[in-house]
C-alpha cells in the first residue's frame, strides 16, 4: 500500500455505519421483479464493487462498507434481493434460483453502464455471486467471498441429510438444524409474532447460543416460540437492531425465508443441472475471507470448496477472528483486508 493510500485507508477508519437512503434506485428486471439497490457512481478509473448480503439483514448488512468505500471514490452497488428490504417478495421458491438471481443482476448492471463489478458475497449472498461468475464471468473482475466459500452447482442427487450428518459427526453438532425449522410452514408466522426473540437468536451477544438452540434439532423453534431473548450483540445498536426489526416486518418474512426453500427443496439443483462442468470454474482473482469463529459457515468447507476443487486463478485467504458477522463485528479489520486486496488487482 502506497503512502497515500494508507492515508487515505487511515482517514476513514472509523466510518458512520451509514447507508444513504436517496441513493436508492428501483429497477424492473426482465423477469418482471422489481428492485431496490444502493448505487453510486465511481470516481474515474475506480472499479464498481457489487455487494450481496444474505439472511435477514437485506442490504444494510453493509452499512460498515458503503461510509468506508464511498469516499476512496469505488463504485458501490448493494441491491436488496428478492424478499428484502423495498425489493418485490415473491412467495413462490422456484423464483429463487441462480439462474434468476444472475440474470437479474445483469440486468442492473446493464441499465447502470457497469461492464465489470468485483463481486463480494456473504451468507445466501455468496449464491447470486456464484451464479453470475457461472452464468457472465465475462461482468466479473474479480470475486470475495466472506466466511463461506464460492458456491458449485448442486445437484439432485445431494443428499442433504446425509451431508448434515456427516457435518455432525465431524464437528460435534448439527450446524444446519435451524434450516429445518426455516422451512416449516407456521415458521414465518412464528418468526414474525416474536421477532424480537428471533433477532436476538440470530445476532446473539455469545455464540454459544447457537450451539443450544441453532444447531440443535427443534432448538430455533423452541427459543422463538417461548420469546426467549438475549443481550444485543455489542456491533449492533438499538438503533439498528429496530431498522432491521421494521424491514423484517414490512412485507413479512416469508419470500427471504424461500432462499432455503429453494435449496431444501431442491429447486436449485434442478436449475443448477443447465451448468457445463467447464462453467463451474472460477477464474477470476478470489479472495476467500474466513471468519474463525463462525461455526455455521466453517472455515474448512469454504478452504476445501474454494482451493482444491474450483478455483483456477489466483487464491488470496485471509481470515479475522469474528463469528457469522465479521462484516459488522470486525468491520474495521475486514475493510482493510477488503482494500489491500483490491488495490492489489492492478498490481
Amino acid at each position: 500500500m502506497t503512502q497515500a493510500n494508507a492515508s487515505e485507508c487511515q482517514a476513514h477508519l472509523h466510518p458512520q455505519p451509514t447507508m444513504d437512503p436517496t441513493r436508492y434506485k428501483q429497477l424492473k428486471t426482465q423477469r418482471g421483479f422489481n428492485y431496490s439497490y444502493y448505487w453510486s457512481p465511481p470516481a474515474p478509473g475506480k472499479p464498481v464493487i457489487f455487494f450481496a448480503h444474505g439472511f435477514p439483514a437485506g442490504s444494510f448488512l453493509w452499512r460498515k462498507q458503503v461510509p468506508f468505500f464511498k469516499p476512496l471514490g469505488y463504485g458501490l452497488l448493494v441491491p436488496d434481493f428478492l424478499g428484502y428490504g423495498a425489493t418485490d417478495k415473491p412467495t413462490d421458491p422456484k423464483v429463487y434460483i441462480g439462474s434468476g438471481h444472475a440474470h437479474d443482476v445483469v440486468d442492473i448492471l446493464d441499465a447502470e453502464g457497469i461492464e465489470k463489478v468485483i463481486a463480494i458475497g456473504h451468507d445466501w449472498g455468496i449464491y447470486p455471486v456464484s451464479r453470475l461468475i457461472t452464468y457472465d464471468p465475462q461482468r466479473v473482475a474479480a470475486c470475495a467471498f466472506l466466511g463461506g466459500g464460492y458456491g458449485p452447482p448442486a445437484t439432485k442427487s445431494t443428499d442433504r441429510a446425509s451431508r448434515h450428518e456427516a457435518i455432525k459427526k465431524t464437528f460435534g453438532y448439527d450446524a444446519f438444524a435451524y434450516m429445518r425449522f426455516f422451512v416449516q410452514p407456521d415458521a414465518p408466522a412464528i418468526i414474525e409474532e416474536h421477532i424480537d426473540s428471533f433477532i436476538s437468536l440470530v445476532y446473539p451477544e455469545k455464540l454459544q447460543l447457537w450451539k443450544d438452540h441453532l444447531c440443535v434439532d427443534g432448538g430455533a423453534r423452541k427459543w422463538i416460540e417461548s420469546n426467549s431473548l438475549s443481550p444485543l450483540p455489542s456491533y449492533m445498536t438499538p438503533e439498528e437492531k429496530e431498522h432491521l426489526k421494521k424491514a423484517l416486518l414490512t412485507g413479512g418474512i416469508t419470500a427471504s425465508l424461500c432462499w432455503y426453500r429453494a435449496a431444501v427443496e431442491k429447486v436449485t439443483a434442478e436449475d443448477d443441472a443447465q451448468i457445463s462442468p467447464e462453467a463451474v470454474e472460477v477464474k477470476q482473482p478470489l479472495l476467500f475471507v474466513a471468519f474463525t469463529g463462525d461455526i455455521l459457515a466453517l472455515p474448512i468447507i469454504g478452504d476445501t470448496t474454494v482451493h482444491a476443487q474450483y478455483a483456477k486463478g489466483p487464491v488470496t485467504r485471509k481470515e479475522i477472528g469474528g463469528d457469522h458477522w465479521g462484516a459488522e463485528s470486525h468491520a474495521e479489520e475486514l475493510n482493510d483486508i477488503l482494500l489491500e486486496w483490491i488495490q492489489g488487482l492492478d498490481s
